[in-house]
């Protein structure tokens, strides 16, 4: 059996999408002022965040059978950083809404191959106690 990556590891993984998106959202009037467009239309990165990061779970899940768990986590996360530095320097909505679907595209790799991971470590009530560490 191979080694398995820390349970704090995979729980900050798991977690990192959420706590992304719980520290965006307040910034939403600010975010409006700063593109010029209404606050409806700020929100418009929530639902693509939501939308691209439903797309990136099936995406992430069914890289990490073709080209393995690791090499999927690390190009997730290259993904979301690379998207998240778009982000933070343009100037134009349309791009910002781009790059906050790629942020979240590859942010779910986090969840979905935490999960895989801990499937492949654990079965049976070893992994029903470990899911309920997740869960906590």
């Amino acid at each position: 059996m191979k080694k398995l990556p820390p349970i704090w590891l995979l729980v900050c993984l798991m977690m990192l999408p959420q706590i992304a998106e719980t520290i965006y959202s307040p910034i939403l009037p600010s975010i409006s002022q700063a593109f010029y467009v209404s606050v409806v239309d700020a929100g418009q990165t929530l639902s693509i965040y939501f939308i691209a990061f439903a797309v990136g779970v099936v995406f992430w899940g069914r890289m990490a059978d073709i080209i393995g768990r690791r090499s999927s986590m690390l190009l997730g996360l290259l993904c979301y950083a690379l998207a998240c530095i778009v982000a933070a320097l343009t100037n134009s909505f349309s791009i910002l809404l781009a790059a906050r679907a790629m942020s979240a595209f590859g942010l779910a790799v986090g969840s979905v191959i935490s999960q895989t991971i801990l499937r492949d470590g654990y079965s049976g009530k070893e992994l029903a106690q470990t899911f309920n560490i997740m869960g906590l």
